[in-house]
């Protein structure tokens, strides 16, 4: 009888390994899984950012380039507007401009 008292106690020890044994791989495998997930979620995360961040520049682009379009065409209207002034007052502009050299031609 004593015997099989030892034979049981080695029967539960295996047990208890066994069962040691099966729950650390099960907590390997949810780690594994938890660990898949979690990344998958990051890489979400990082794709999303990503965009945004495309979006919002692709945004910035195009308002930059419409701002510099925007002052081209109002410097374009200024050399216009300063050409047009100049033909206009040109004659006047060098008449007092001799006169002030003290060059005056008309006598």
């Amino acid at each position: 009888m004593g015997i099989r008292i030892f034979d049981w106690a080695k029967d539960l020890e295996k047990l208890y390994e066994d069962l040691l044994k099966k729950a650390k791989e099960q907590n390997i495998e949810e780690i594994e899984e938890l660990k898949k997930k979690n990344e998958k979620i990051l890489e979400e995360k990082q794709k999303t950012k990503k965009e945004y961040i495309n979006t919002s520049l692709n945004s910035l682009r195009n308002d930059v380039n419409t701002e510099i379009s925007r002052f081209k065409e109002d410097v374009e209207k200024i050399i216009d507007k300063f050409q047009q002034s100049y033909n206009q007052n040109k004659e006047s502009l060098m008449n007092n401009i001799l006169n002030e050299l003290g060059l005056d031609f008309s006598v």
